[in-house]
């Protein structure tokens, strides 16, 4: 399987950082190949231009070459992988532009033979996101919102809690879960 596997953090020495490492790890132990995308550092502009809004509903219109070589990583992936930190209960500005400009409607026929997982690291407990159905609306927003409308065939988030924690048995049971989560990846 080839995973195209994208991350997104300002700070390359982030925890969200380590977590994908640590997932590229485990996907390459599960001997799979991995295309690494980093938004922060790969010189990707989100923004979103009226030149990526001309003729948008036209399946056969004419993007980018920026965009046009993002729609061939994925074309050539089997599964995409996001990792990125929870930001305002959604996802980065960098990973929403990523998803706004190159997730179009060129790719809606590649899209439904595809599989997403989202890693998202989230500073609060497990508690906390589900006293106010945060992961509900997270989990609904990313697999039904985003993936479903884009014909996604199989859409899960991985939520990784407490990422603010001082707790370093905390953090390597973190990173532990995202070498597995590479490792049992299929």
């Amino acid at each position: 399987m080839k995973a195209l596997v994208t991350v997104t953090h300002p700070r390359k020495n982030s925890l969200t950082y380590a977590v994908m490492n640590r997932f590229v790890e485990g996907l390459k132990q599960n001997n799979h190949e991995v295309d690494l995308l980093d938004l922060d550092r790969d010189g990707f502009n989100p923004v979103y231009t009226a030149e990526d809004e001309k003729d948008w509903i036209n399946p056969a219109k004419s993007y980018s070459p920026e965009i046009r070589k993002e729609m061939h990583r994925i074309a050539a992936a089997n599964a995409l992988v996001f990792v990125f930190p929870l930001w305002w209960y959604s996802v980065p500005s960098m990973l929403k532009g990523y998803l706004d400009k190159v997730w179009n409607m060129g790719l809606l026929e590649e899209m439904a033979s595809k599989k997403v997982l989202w890693i998202c690291l989230a500073g609060g407990d497990r508690k906390h996101l589900s006293k106010y159905n945060r992961e509900e609306m997270l989990t609904h927003y990313l697999n039904v919102a985003v993936a479903g409308y884009a014909r996604v065939k199989e859409s899960r988030v991985e939520l990784l809690y407490d990422t603010l924690s001082e707790s370093k048995e905390h953090i390597a049971s973190l990173l532990e879960r995202a070498y597995q989560l590479g490792r049992e990846y299929e």
